[in-house]
């Protein structure tokens, strides 16, 4: 008798291993991810994205497939244009063999994957720089207006919260010790986390600061009377400032122009002693200060 359980055993041991060993049909259910669209611009609608399959393989395989909890996922590049797209099944086919060890076929009672796209509300919007700080070298400056790269950014979700998002700067940073033109890569303040389902076109962008080296120079310049009644003279004391300034050293060549200016309202409400203002010079200088601070105004009539 146990001679016979022995053989018994020995026996449904072979069929067990002689029956795992050949190829049959179990059912697999498989999750797809779909690319090769824009899913900053593209929202998807509806798409077969759970799929039940049928596969090939022999029962080892099948068993070990089944002792996984995850459902297997598979990524498949969508085709085509517009809003209705669509994927080989035969792709989805590969993937699942890739991705699968042992799978000798696999079907599907589909003959393509179909996919359904929504585009979403757009805003552009131009990046600025006031959270951004630039602290330069000693007679160092900016020469210029630094240049954001893109220009302009694309932001993308539902209408109504796109409405919400008026600004776009730049991620609050300070860049230190300049004293060169370069560019910098910057990130940008992520508003449209905040906002909600919303997506940039980027995150990032490019600064571009354009910088020389100054130096200090100083101008003399006569005090004008701007205003003043045709009937009255105005004696300005002293006539002349000096207006420091620095000059970026590629323009020291360069003969600039100003105009410094006391306004004759000022001097009839009684003040005698007026702070002249610097109201016209070139933009490659950078004003430092006027010398003196106040000048004297005499009204002869």
């Amino acid at each position: 008798m146990k001679r016979f359980l022995v053989i018994l055993g020995l026996t449904a041991i072979v069929w067990l291993g002689v029956s795992m060993s050949e190829p049959m049909e179990y059912p697999v259910q498989v999750r797809v991810n779909y690319t090769g669209y824009d899913t900053v611009r593209y929202a998807m609608l509806s798409a077969d994205t759970s799929l039940t399959l049928r596969i090939t393989s022999d029962g080892y395989t099948a068993f070990l497939l089944g002792l996984i909890d995850e459902v297997p996922e598979v990524e498949v590049p969508v085709s085509g244009s517009g809003m209705q797209r669509s994927a080989d099944i035969g792709v989805l086919y590969a993937a699942v063999r890739e991705g699968m060890v042992g799978i000798r076929g696999v079907t599907c009672g589909v003959d393509s994957l179909r996919v359904t796209l929504a585009e979403r509300g757009h805003k552009t919007l131009r990046p600025n720089l006031d959270q951004v700080s630039f602290e330069f070298a000693e007679q160092y400056a900016l020469y210029g207006q630094p240049s954001i790269t893109p220009s302009e950014v694309t932001l993308y979700g539902p209408e109504e919260v796109l409405a919400t998002i008026t600004s776009l700067p730049v991620a609050k940073t300070t860049v230190s010790g300049i004293q060169a033109s370069g560019s910098y890569t910057m990130r940008l303040e992520p508003v449209w986390r905040i906002a909600g389902d919303v997506h940039p076109s980027c995150s990032e962008v490019t600064v571009y600061v354009p910088v020389e080296a100054y130096v200090e120079r100083d101008y003399k310049v006569p005090v004008q009377v701007v205003g003043a009644d045709t009937s009255v003279s105005v004696h300005v004391y002293p006539p002349d400032v000096t207006l420091h300034v620095w000059v970026a050293q590629r323009d020291l060549h360069r003969e600039p122009e100003f105009s410094i200016s006391v306004d004759y309202a000022d001097i009839i409400k009684g003040g005698s002693h007026i702070v002249p203002q610097l109201t016209e010079f070139p933009g490659y200088v950078r004003p430092r200060g006027i010398t003196p601070k106040e000048v004297q105004c005499v009204i002869i009539k």
